[in-house]
């Protein structure tokens, strides 16, 4: 067994193939090498960074990867990197401090290229053993925020409910419609976040994601099925560039009459005074998406110490599709 540390090209066709049909295997996916290729070569560095497990056959049987990303914090751009990926398969687990060991042998190559912080949104398997064992720091649970619009439907009961709730939402749109004309406030603007260039762009969304432009608005959403909840997922809406009130208002509206959906969900926070999306309670969450950090630069640690306060950040789905 060996650990590799290297960047996406320096890849080999056999690394490829062998990434591809194991992480498939580990996560029970069904992505292709195409898809890969795209996420982890369309960064600001041209590639990724990645600590790779491999067999005496040279198949690669586990993985750590980061990927490179602008943020800004103020008016300083920075490269935060975004933790994704990271598996080793069930027969190659033997060791338990095997993950720990790849993580902190690719710690130095994130290092020598700049990256002065890695980011991630653990699964609530892996969440204690990078909390635990590879010691990284939390920063908060990400917030969600809902139209529900056939409750009947997201609980599977009751379904009387869904003539209610769908009254409730039309109400709710109409009265935010409203009350964005006379208010319509901005977000505020946040220490970090993500540099949204052409970049960032070409890398987050493939043509699943619908992009919507309707004169000064622009929003960007995806449907899901969420096993059987007919999900919409808003990540962007802006008004001349700005999340407001009225550009929040058009997005969930757009989405609500143009898709047959049981709930619109948005993950982020939203520090605006907005009437159309309701904060979810964190007892009913979907699941908990715990942002985590490791900042890596030892002589800056004080600089970057404000990475850990979590009010400091605009991260959610739009950074990375963590559902």
């Amino acid at each position: 067994m060996e650990i590799k540390v290297c960047t996406t090209s320096e890849w080999n066709e056999n690394e490829w193939w062998s990434y591809c049909k194991n992480f498939n295997l580990a996560f029970q996916s069904d992505s292709d090498i195409e898809k890969f290729k795209h996420s982890y070569l369309t960064t600001v560095d041209g590639h990724s960074y990645h600590a790779l497990l491999i067999n005496d056959n040279l198949d690669i049987v586990g993985s750590c990867t980061v990927i490179p990303l602008l943020y800004k914090k103020n008016k300083e751009n920075i490269k935060i990197g975004q933790a994704v990926g990271v598996f080793i398969l069930e027969e190659y687990r033997s060791d338990p401090l095997m993950l720990r060991k790849m993580y902190h042998k690719l710690k130095d190559l994130l290092i020598r290229n700049g990256v002065v912080a890695v980011l991630a949104v653990p699964n609530s398997t892996s969440y204690s053993y990078w909390r635990n064992i590879v010691k990284w720091q939390d920063v908060g649970d990400l917030t969600y925020w809902a139209l529900p619009i056939r409750v009947g439907n997201i609980i599977n009961k009751w379904k009387f409910l869904n003539f209610i709730s769908l009254t409730l939402s039309y109400l709710s749109l109409k009265i935010g419609n409203f009350l964005s004309l006379l208010m319509n406030n901005s977000q505020k603007k946040y220490k970090y976040e993500i540099c949204k260039d052409e970049i960032f762009y070409k890398y987050r969304y493939s043509s699943a994601y619908k992009t919507i432009i309707i004169g000064k608005y622009h929003f960007i959403y995806i449907l899901y099925n969420e096993k059987g909840i007919k999900t919409a997922y808003l990540l962007e809406s802006y008004e001349n560039g700005n999340t407001t009130f009225k550009s929040i208002h058009k997005g969930v509206s757009y989405i609500n009459k143009n898709n047959n959906v049981d709930i619109i969900l948005y993950i982020g926070p939203l520090k605006l005074f907005q009437t159309v999306l309701l904060k979810v309670p964190k007892k009913i969450h979907p699941k908990r998406l715990p942002l985590t950090c490791d900042i890596l630069l030892n002589d800056n640690k004080e600089y970057y110490s404000d990475m850990l306060e979590f009010s400091n950040w605009n991260f959610g789905l739009l950074n990375y599709d963590v559902r």
